[in-house]
């Protein structure tokens, strides 16, 4: 059976949410007739008279009234007592019609879908957890979404109409190919022009507007249709459509976690399977999202290898050192890096914008005694602080730190804290740690910064180094390692020259790249759909977990 696309009924049926065949009751002015409620995937235009102008479109699991008439639950008496009746009858018969078509449909289809297909030039993302919202109020210059009765965390929404209309991304806006947006905010007025008639809560839960006089539509009239998902992320998360996503569950280690880790065959993967196997490389990048240490074998000995690697994950980071460069010891560095002795833990271009987000060593060669790679996890080490000093915890997220870089016509100085915490949780999530490039605090101290800075920061120094906490390795000649610049430090034992040779191949990837991967990602576990709720909450619960987990460790 061929079911056309959409019904509309002379009739205001509003069903409750959920209810597949509850009877609603609909009043006249001389009587009251009871039809039962139908909740059909499809809809049907119906036309009962063309005297009768109100029509019902039914969507989904609610029906909304829409036409000249919506504001009135009522039908309207006519002088043709012969004529209501007539129509009534045709009412009732076309509703038995489509409640025996639901049946069928669940009968041989095993259900009905909650949502109909987007109509052509509707593009929505229906998200089933999102607060959903019952109804649209319009004035002057906002428009108010009113929350579900049954979505107990919803609140009032209030939303300019130039944002609604600049927000559209239907493809007349969205370009579908590129995803650019296809005009710009400043082609919009200060007020786009709508009517009350043209603003409703669908059935689903989505806003729909219909906009008048639109000047990106040569003045006719453009439909824009935001999932309450949608609109959901975008009101409380305040961030680009594009960056949009949730926190990622970190897994916070220690050496003998990570080394459980790597004993269970995660935190590995072959060059040629990072490079050619899909499903391995998102595998193995979801878990460095979350550990941000991860190891590559079988690496072909050739210096552009690590260019490939790194390319797998986006373009690379050119700073002054170079789109790459080498790790080895010479005379006279310009980078305590290229020396032979012991280098502490620390992280990359402190002093540098942007910090450089992801940082990858393949080793060409390791023959020499010594030159053992140390890692430990900074936000590890932050959390290991916060739970047993909490006082030192606040001065290291509050207290600047100057670091630069003054060498060969390079100027370069940046602020940053030592641990940075997320303003909504506390929790931390960037780590600034490099001694060699710290500079000098400011001279005038009158409430003793450096002196608080410094006894906080060596309990942290204290934590990052304790031998339980680093995992060490001796990288052989066709590994390479990635780990995350934010967050895991990095160092090395010192090594004898005489005895043999160490050449590491580095280069790097900013935040952004990184951001647009891990959002890549997201979006692949998530199946495309947007993310329905404000992360915050989400963070929180996270954080709290990780917390937990330290705290256990320690015990």
């Amino acid at each position: 059976m061929t079911l056309p696309a959409r019904i509309s009924l002379p009739v205001a049926l509003r069903p409750a949410r959920g209810a597949l065949t509850t009877p609603r009751v609909c009043a006249t002015p001389s009587r009251t007739l009871t039809f039962p409620a139908a909740q059909p995937h499809f809809a049907r235009r119906f036309h009962v008279s063309t005297n009768t102008k109100q029509r019902l479109r039914l969507t989904g699991n609610q029906s909304q009234l829409t036409g000249p008439y919506n504001t009135s639950p009522t039908l309207k008496a006519t002088e043709n007592e012969t004529a209501l009746r007539k129509e009534v009858e045709d009412l009732k018969e076309l509703v038995a019609q489509l409640q025996e078509e639901r049946e069928q449909l669940v009968a041989t289809k095993g259900g009905i879908p909650n949502t109909i297909e987007p109509t052509l030039g509707e593009r929505e993302y229906i998200s089933q957890d999102a607060p959903l919202f019952s109804d649209a109020k319009l004035d002057a210059q906002w428009v108010k979404l009113i929350p579900a009765p049954e979505a107990e965390d919803a609140k009032l929404m209030i939303l300019s109409r130039l944002w609604l209309r600049d927000s559209c991304n239907c493809p007349k806006c969205l370009d579908p190919d590129s995803g650019q947006k296809t005009f710009s905010t400043t082609d919009l007025p200060e007020v786009p022009a709508t009517s009350r008639d043209n603003v409703r809560v669908r059935s689903d839960g989505s806003l729909e507007i219909i906009w008048e006089n639109d000047p990106i539509s040569n003045g006719e009239s453009h439909r824009t249709v935001l999932s309450a998902g949608e609109l959901n992320l975008l009101y409380h998360n305040n961030n680009p459509r594009i960056q949009l996503q949730p926190p990622i569950p970190r897994t916070l280690w220690d050496n003998a976690s990570y080394a459980d880790l790597v004993r269970s065959g995660a935190c590995h993967i072959d060059y040629n399977d990072w490079r050619n196997n899909d499903e391995a490389f998102w595998t193995a990048f979801e878990q460095f999202t979350k550990t941000g240490l991860i190891f590559l074998k079988n690496v072909p000995q050739e210096e552009h290898s690590v260019i490939n690697i790194a390319n797998r994950i986006g373009p690379l980071q050119y700073t002054f050192y170079g789109w790459t460069w080498d790790v080895k010891s010479k005379p006279r560095a310009e980078n305590v890096a290229y020396t032979n002795v012991f280098l502490g833990l620390h992280q990359d271009l402190m002093y540098h914008d942007p910090i450089p987000r992801l940082q990858l060593l393949h080793c060409l060669a390791n023959s020499c005694e010594g030159g053992e790679s140390l890692f430990s996890d900074g936000v590890h080490a932050a959390l290991q602080l916060l739970n047993t000093d909490p006082e030192a915890y606040d001065i290291l997220t509050k207290t600047d730190v100057h670091f630069g870089y003054d060498k060969g016509g390079h100027h370069y100085y940046a602020t940053r804290k030592t641990i940075e915490a997320d303003p909504n949780t506390g929790a931390p999530f960037i780590t600034h740690w490099a001694p060699p490039f710290q500079t000098s605090f400011p001279a005038k101290d009158k409430n003793n910064r450096l002196r608080r800075w410094r006894d906080a920061a060596e309990k942290f120094q204290r934590l990052l180094e304790k031998e339980e906490n680093m995992y060490e390795v001796k990288m052989k000649p066709g590994e390479c390692v990635i780990f995350d610049n934010s967050r895991v430090l990095h160092g090395r034992r010192e090594f004898e020259t005489s005895t043999g040779s160490r050449w590491l191949k580095g280069t790097y990837i900013t935040p952004q790249v990184y951001r647009a991967k891990e959002t890549e990602l997201m979006r692949r576990l998530n199946k495309g759909k947007p993310w329905p709720v404000d992360s915050t909450e989400e963070r929180g619960r996270i954080w709290q977990l990780e917390r937990d987990m330290v705290k256990q460790r320690k015990k």
